[in-house]
């Protein structure tokens, strides 16, 4: 990605929680996440980065990007983390916000920090914690070319290969926008009031899955999220929440002989 910053600066309310003098763009670093929590306070702080060269995915998993062919970012709050239920999922109905803004509709949500299109992965949350600080970090695919993702164990996708020609300084402007709203908004009021706008962008909803939890394995229907966030998986037994954390979520296929 090429970066115009002062046009992204100028696209930036004043009031907003993240402004121009606070947002730093690297052409490559470690991990934004990790360029974040390294510093002393993160509240209302940036990262923006071309690559990483030790990027990090959720379950302590790497994330693969080529050098310019995606959107990665980290944003920062210092807060009471204990109040923090359901950041990535609001994280994730930012994100669907400020690509719809910038012509990209049919983006789904899977629980707790994937962002899909066409089922594939599309970008991805990695929520971050460490004393008062809260890192939120994103990975988006722009624009990666087949050789650069080679070893990548899952589907995926980028806003090239589903025909979005969005405007990258205009995309940025929004998500810090969103993020900066939606997630205040959030660790200060409660998830309670994006469960339902979750739930409507829920691509599993209704689909029978497996949720993977430490040794623990919970098949059943997956029924949305409540409001604190955590999933909804309906079986013989009845309703069982799964909290985010460690934990993996996936499709079971249909048994066919």
């Amino acid at each position: 990605m090429e970066y115009d910053f002062q046009r992204i600066a100028s696209m930036l309310s004043p009031s907003g929680k993240f402004r121009a003098e606070r947002i730093f763009f690297f052409d490559e670093v470690d991990s934004t996440n990790a360029w974040m929590l390294r510093q002393q306070e993160v509240d209302g702080l940036c990262c923006i980065a071309n690559h990483q060269v030790a990027g990090k995915g959720s379950r302590g998993k790497t994330w693969t990007d080529a050098p310019g062919g995606s959107i990665l970012m980290s944003m920062g709050w210092e807060v009471d983390v204990d109040r923090c239920c359901g950041v990535s999922l609001v994280a994730g109905l930012a994100v669907i916000g400020a690509l719809k803004e910038t012509g990209v509709g049919g983006i789904r949500l899977k629980w707790p920090n994937d962002i899909l299109a066409d089922g594939r992965k599309l970008g991805g949350i990695l929520v971050e914690k460490s004393g008062s600080k809260l890192v939120v970090g994103l990975g988006l695919n722009v624009n990666l070319q087949q050789p650069s993702m080679h070893g990548v164990d899952q589907p995926w996708t980028d806003l090239s290969s589903i025909g979005a020609g969005c405007d990258g300084d205009v995309l940025v402007s929004r998500l810090l926008r969103n993020m900066g709203d939606m997630i205040t908004d959030c660790v200060t009021g409660g998830f309670a009031g994006y469960a339902e706008s979750w739930n409507a962008a829920d691509a599993f909803a209704g689909l029978p899955v497996q949720v993977l939890s430490g040794r623990e394995a919970i098949s059943g229907i997956e029924r949305g999220v409540d409001r604190t966030g955590a999933l909804r998986i309906e079986s013989d037994a009845g309703i069982r929440t799964v909290h985010a954390g460690d934990v993996s979520l996936r499709r079971m296929e249909p048994f066919r002989e």
